[in-house]
């Protein structure tokens, strides 16, 4: 008993620790761009340094162009030319590091951008994923069918097994799960399996719209498997039965 409670525990412990693709997924997003926020925040705070750095360039520049200009008045004739020279060399510095800062500050912004599109990602990446919709047990019939009218039998078969009997399905629709999953046991070939489920719904339901079908289908499937006597009797009977429906002309020409 001991050993046995031991195994369970492992086991549940086991379980909760086993994490599903999608939050891996999500988990690795979140720190891919978590480090991406990082990365760009560094960059906007050596950008805010540049700019700051230049800012004080240009405020020096503006203080030596104000001073030459001043002393422009005092100087002598034949040093005029050279303090234009500079004059002008320090307002051609000041005009690059002014497209320089210009440069710098619309690639902040593109960084601020970049951050904030980040940060919103992150936050989406935080909240619980929402739950798909559970389909009702008519959609669910619904894309079952679908499956075995395009030859999908296996998917078909896992739709229709997990709706036999449902509560939520009228006796007409439970009528369609069995003859979906006739049609898919007598197409691979399972022809004692067709059987059961079209004599379930012949027997049951012998006024219903798929009866027809249903005997049909039996008189097929007891051909398949060598039971010649009773699948002419079978076929026999659709045409008694059912002489209106194009089930009796398709027994008349199998027959």
């Amino acid at each position: 008993m001991t050993k046995l409670l031991l195994l369970i525990s492992l086991l549940t412990l086991a379980s909760s620790c086993i994490k599903t693709a999608d939050q891996v997924n999500r988990e690795r997003r979140f720190e891919s761009m978590t480090e991406q926020l990082s990365d760009s925040q560094s960059l906007v705070a050596d950008m805010v340094t540049q700019m700051k750095d230049i800012q004080t360039q240009l405020d020096q520049m503006n203080g030596r162009l104000e001073v030459i200009e001043n002393n422009q008045q005092k100087i002598k004739p034949e040093n005029f030319k050279k303090m234009e020279e500079n004059s002008a060399l320090l307002k051609s510095q000041q005009e690059a590091q002014s497209t320089q800062l210009l440069a710098i500050q619309a690639e902040l912004k593109e960084q601020r951008e970049f951050i904030e599109k980040v940060t919103k990602s992150l936050n989406d990446l935080s909240k619980p994923a929402p739950k798909a919709q559970k389909k009702s047990a008519k959609e669910e019939l619904s894309e079952g069918l679908g499956f075995v009218k395009a030859n999908k039998y296996a998917e078909g078969r896992r739709e229709l097994e997990a709706l036999l009997d449902h509560k939520d399905l009228s006796p007409a629709d439970n009528n369609k799960v069995l003859h979906g999953l006739g049609r898919v046991e007598f197409y691979t070939k399972n022809y004692e399996k067709a059987l059961v489920y079209f004599s379930k719904i012949y027997t049951n339901y012998p006024r219903s719209t798929l009866a027809p079908s249903s005997l049909l289908f039996i008189a097929r499937s007891l051909d398949r498997i060598g039971k010649k006597k009773e699948s002419k009797e079978a076929y026999n009977q659709v045409i008694e039965e059912y002489s209106d429906d194009a089930a009796a002309l398709e027994a008349k020409k199998e027959l």
